[in-house]
């Protein structure tokens, strides 16, 4: 991906997420690198997402998911990628 494709990408994820949106993704992103060793651009939910399709998530993992499910139905799977 060159320069200009890459300001192109960020000026529309501005438009399209709300400020706090972005704030509470990139905190979302952190815990994720902070407790699960996970990628700085991944969600806590599409890594765990992908260690339940991969069948190697823990007890607390599918917690995780599970609450999440109550305020989203399906949010891992749904997550898988972000």
């Amino acid at each position: 991906m060159n320069k200009e494709e890459l300001i192109k990408k960020f000026k529309n994820d501005v438009k399209k997420r709300h400020y706090l949106l972005r704030i509470l993704l990139s905190i979302d992103q952190f815990f994720n690198v902070l407790l699960w060793n996970g990628s700085q651009d991944e969600t806590i939910s599409s890594h765990i997402g992908r260690k339940i399709k991969d069948k190697k998530a823990n007890w607390f993992d599918r917690a995780i998911c599970c609450f999440l499910n109550k305020i989203d139905n399906k949010h891992c799977k749904k997550s898988l990628g972000e």
